[in-house]
Order: structure tokens, then C-alpha cells, then sequence
């Protein structure tokens, strides 16, 4: 499992604010809810229900060259709640929807081109790889990674595994304790650097502790 690093997604975001709104709506939602590919493809205007509320319902996947939908993998609808900027991201794709083919369906997915054709699902993978060969990253990355690193981040920020299973659609923490372990080795490595810091000789902590060490022991009686 790869995990893009703060400094790679910083530049991967700002490469992806340079793209048409059609990949910067669909990227940024993919970094910020951590859904997955079939999942994002297959979200239609009335899964909006609310406002900054998506409701997950289906997913949209190629079999055998055909496009087919079917349930989540979990089975499971689930809401998820999107920040108040991509919110806002989705209205104005909406708007540019509206502009140019009038108002979309209910039942119109969310990400179309302007004229409302709906993008092979592939087409996001393959764009977004264009992007890290951009900005310089590894070849190992795919669109899943944004998943991985929502995934990760959650964990580095404090979330409880519940919520951070509940948002990726996980029916347990089972699976997010085996592939998501991480966070906790780094948490282990700053706990580890926290004792390094208090045996550094600028401590006033170290010079009681070496002071301690040196006194010799008082004899008995």
C-alpha cells in the first residue's frame, strides 16, 4: 500500500486547482471522503441530500467492457458529510451542467462533461496519473491512494477507528486496524523521539538524571 506524503499532496493539490472543474470536483471529493472510484463515478445529483451531505448508495464499474452498477461493497448505503468548499465545488459544476444542457436530471450523475456525457471511469484513473507524472511523483500512485492517504490522515489526526470505519464504508474496524496500521508505528517512532528529547543534555531533566547516576550509593548502616 502506498501513502502520498503532506508535501506530495500539497503539490497535487495545487496541480489539481489548475484543472477543469469536471477532474478538480471529482479529485478533491475523491481526497476529502476518501470514496472509491466505482463509488464517486456512480453518484447522481439526488445523492446530495442535504446541505454538505452526500448519501452513498451505488457504484459504477467496467466488466468485461461493459459499464454496470450495483450496490456499495459493503452493501450498505452510508452518509458522508463534504466540507463546506466542495460543497459549493459540486454547485458550480452543477451550474456549468445547467449552462450548457439545462438543468441535469435527478438522476443524472454528478460528474459529466459539460454536455452531459458521462466519463468512462477509467478516464479519471488515467488523467490522474498525467497529474503525478506532473508533479514529479511516484509511479506507484493511483487513484486508490487518495483513499489510502484519506485513511491515514484521519488516523494521524486523532479520529476514532469507528468514525474513520464508518466514513469509508468499512462495517468494522477489523480491516482498518490490519491495512491502516501505520499512524500507529509513526505515533510509536514520536513517543520514542519524546524520550531522545528528554536524554538531550540541554534538558534540565538530564542533568538531575546524570546527577542521580553518578552520586554513589550511601553504605548500609
Amino acid at each position: 500500500m502506498f501513502v502520498l506524503k503532506a508535501y506530495e499532496m500539497s503539490k497535487l493539490m495545487r496541480a489539481i486547482q489548475n484543472e477543469p472543474i469536471l477532474y478538480r470536483a471529482y479529485y478533491t471529493l475523491a481526497i476529502t471522503t476518501g470514496l472509491r472510484r466505482g463509488e464517486l463515478c456512480a453518484l447522481q445529483w439526488r445523492d446530495i441530500t442535504g446541505a454538505c451531505e452526500l448519501t452513498v448508495r451505488r457504484s459504477r464499474s467496467c466488466a468485461s467492457g461493459q459499464i454496470v452498477e450495483s450496490d456499495t461493497k459493503s452493501h450498505r448505503e452510508r452518509i458522508v458529510t463534504i466540507p463546506l468548499g466542495i460543497w459549493e465545488l459540486l454547485m458550480a459544476l452543477r451550474q456549468q451542467q445547467v449552462l450548457h444542457s439545462g438543468v441535469p436530471d435527478r438522476e443524472q450523475p454528478i460528474f459529466t462533461d459539460p454536455d452531459g456525457h458521462v466519463p468512462h471511469p477509467d478516464s479519471f484513473t488515467r488523467h490522474l496519473r498525467k497529474l503525478y507524472k506532473k508533479c514529479g511523483l511516484s509511479e506507484d500512485y493511483h487513484l486508490h491512494t487518495l483513499r489510502h492517504f484519506y485513511a491515514t490522515y484521519l488516523l494521524q489526526e486523532g479520529t476514532s477507528k469507528q468514525v474513520a470505519a464508518s466514513l469509508l464504508g468499512h462495517a468494522d474496524t477489523a480491516f482498518l486496524e490490519r491495512t491502516y496500521c501505520h499512524p500507529q508505528d509513526v505515533a510509536k517512532q514520536q513517543a520514542a523521539n519524546l524520550m531522545q528529547d528528554l536524554l538531550n543534555s540541554q534538558n534540565p531533566c538530564y542533568v538531575v538524571f546524570m546527577k542521580n547516576r553518578n552520586r554513589k550509593p550511601k553504605k548500609a548502616g
